[in-house]
């Protein structure tokens, strides 16, 4: 009998997060669902488990270093290796442009991709899939022509590119973001992050055969789409779990939406 394989998603106990676990769990893979609310993670994986299918739960903050430590204790403890990681878990900024709010954005949406995949790659193996779940609005046409140009440079290091990120926190918190370029919106800029994040890591951990793209899965009736949202959670997932379920490394550091590729 073939091993199940292992599917890790973030974010995992609502809307897409959750939607994505369901249809890796019926694609035949043990799923973990993950989350900050441990009342809220169990409960959400005891909702997949009508008719005796088998899923987990680990509870794991993205914001938080020590949490990402402990979650990758308890993988290496538990499950002792990965096959798909969905770095699902998010926020949006819509409707506020400040210091703080930006912090929290790029905190969430690219640093804590960057650290759970940081964090777990020990457990991965050659044919492992890293997904990561962007956003249309995260496409560069949102940055001024300089920085365009930096984000798109071939030759981008994972460093460069934290520096850049760090350095659009200091121009919103000192009120020079829209002089040097940045769109003022946070949350594009995370998830311009995370795209040239996706490129970067693909191309690195191509020699050992790990797959990493980003998905834009649609705009999505969630909490965070909001209700007048064209699609329902089962169309938007669908996205993910494409990118989730390639195996041959033909489509590797690009991004999506539909199995078909976007612009970065």
């Amino acid at each position: 009998m073939m091993k199940r394989e292992i599917a890790i998603v973030t974010g995992a106990n609502k809307g897409l997060g959750f939607e994505t676990c369901r249809q890796l769990k019926d694609s035949g893979m043990h799923v973990i669902l993950t989350g900050r609310d441990e009342a809220k993670v169990r409960k959400a994986a005891d909702g997949l488990t009508a008719g005796g299918a088998e899923v987990s739960w680990a509870v794991l903050d993205v914001q938080d270093t020590e949490s990402i430590s402990r979650f990758a204790d308890e993988v290496r403890d538990t499950w002792n290796g990965v096959d798909v990681l969905v770095n699902n878990a998010g926020v949006s900024d819509f409707g506020r442009f400040d210091g703080p709010a930006a912090e929290l954005t790029v905190k969430t949406n690219f640093f804590g991709p960057m650290q759970v995949t940081g964090a777990l790659l020990p457990f991965m193996h050659e044919g492992s899939r890293i997904v990561m779940v962007s956003s249309a609005m995260g496409q560069l046409s949102c940055l001024s022509g300089d920085l365009r140009r930096r984000f798109e440079s071939p030759g981008l290091t994972r460093d460069e590119l934290v520096e850049l990120m760090r350095s659009f926190l200091r121009s919103v918190s000192d009120g020079t973001s829209a002089h040097k370029g940045w769109p003022s919106s946070a949350y594009s800029v995370s998830k311009a992050g995370l795209n040239m994040l996706t490129r970067i890591l693909a191309a690195e951990l191509s020699p050992k055969g790990i797959i990493v793209n980003s998905v834009h899965p649609g705009w999505v009736r969630t909490d965070m789409g909001g209700l007048s949202a064209p699609l329902d959670v089962k169309a938007g997932a669908k996205s993910i779990v494409w990118a989730a379920l390639l195996k041959d490394g033909s489509q590797n550091g690009g991004f999506f939406h539909n199995g078909k590729p976007l612009p970065w």
